[in-house]
């Protein structure tokens, strides 16, 4: 059964914008904030979806993008041409974050120990040995993938890892105050170096046998929801709940800043070292350069808050997101080369 595919049309404002209480503030970053960036549209149609969370693929015609309900999580694939719901084993609740090393080898995370694996002809539940939430995976290869997570009501993160034989439970240092922190939300690596980030502006970096903590910077105050990068020397994580912050790391340092009249950030993509496309709520979307701290704002084309961001290689960006709250909904948005 396929899902109903809009003609690429611009999605209508489902409200008036909410009030960004952000501000302008003169503590981090300048930026053009007038909405001269590029047009979102529609991928395709999301009034019968739960929200949706995560985006991920291998390229243009192998996309994946999850979420769900608390209850049952969801999960939808394009194939280059259309857009088809897949079976999701029952029971399976709300998915997060999607990460894989090719067609037939994707895994998907979410709540209460959800984990997933696709083989190329169906998608399986994994016992992670866990009943947390998870919040993030990714992989430097089959046999070496790092899933994340921990409750914001908990005691302390979780960090689960996978030989490609079994998962493992990777116990962070109690030594570490963790800024405070009790749940990490994503992990991304590069060039041999891995960091996951979470909540109060947690950073920390796999050193081969740890999770050692990182310094973040004065504005590292507040929840560092995604990171990505080019090279080990040029990463970018985002956060914010409210104002927007975003850390960069120069192979050494880690720097925050929190850019004047930013709303909140979920969701980072780079591409290329001086671009990295950007999200958050309000349906917020621009284009960030990481070398100059300079950013173009999208045209907003919904107010639910973007969650994740992707692209695929040859120009297209998908973004999703929506309301994680009884009744879900969700958006799934593309947007086309700008060039």
């Amino acid at each position: 059964m396929e899902v109903s595919v809009s003609t690429r049309a611009p999605l209508m404002l489902l409200a008036l914008l909410a009030a960004c209480d952000g501000g302008k503030d003169d503590s981090g970053g300048a930026g053009d904030t007038s909405p001269t960036g590029a047009t979102w549209v529609e991928a395709f149609d999301t009034s019968a979806t739960g929200a949706l969370s995560g985006v991920w693929g291998t390229g243009p015609d192998d996309v994946w993008i999850v979420g769900g309900t608390s209850e049952q999580g969801e999960i939808y694939h394009y194939d280059g041409t259309s857009w088809s719901p897949a079976v999701v084993p029952e029971g399976v609740g709300l998915l997060v974050w999607a990460y894989g090393f090719g067609p037939d080898d994707v895994y998907a995370v979410g709540v209460r120990g959800a984990v997933v694996h696709w083989d190329g002809t169906a998608w399986t539940q994994v016992d992670a040995g866990t009943t947390r939430d998870l919040w993030g995976v990714w992989g430097a290869a089959p046999d070496d993938l790092w899933i994340v997570g921990g409750e914001v009501s908990g005691t302390w993160p979780i960090t689960l890892h996978w030989d490609g034989s079994a998962f493992t439970e990777v116990t962070l240092s109690t030594d570490q105050n963790l800024h405070g922190g009790v749940a990490l939300f994503k992990v991304w690596g590069i060039d041999g170096r891995t960091w996951a980030v979470g909540d109060l502006g947690l950073i920390v970096e796999w050193d081969g046998s740890q999770w050692v903590e990182q310094f973040g910077g004065q504005w590292a105050n507040d929840d560092f929801v995604s990171l990505w990068g080019t090279s080990a020397d040029h990463v970018v994580a985002v956060g914010g709940r409210n104002n927007g912050r975003i850390a960069r790391f120069d192979g050494t340092t880690w720097n925050t800043e929190m850019p004047g009249g930013m709303v909140g950030l979920n969701a980072v993509y780079m591409g290329a070292p001086d671009e990295a496309v950007i999200g958050g709520i309000y349906g917020f979307t621009a284009t960030y350069d990481p070398v100059t701290g300079e950013y173009v704002e999208d045209t907003i084309v919904t107010q639910y808050d973007i969650h994740a961001i992707w692209g695929d290689g040859d120009g297209t960006y998908y973004g999703v997101g929506g309301t994680f709250t009884d009744p879900y909904h969700g958006v799934a948005l593309e947007r086309e080369p700008t060039n």
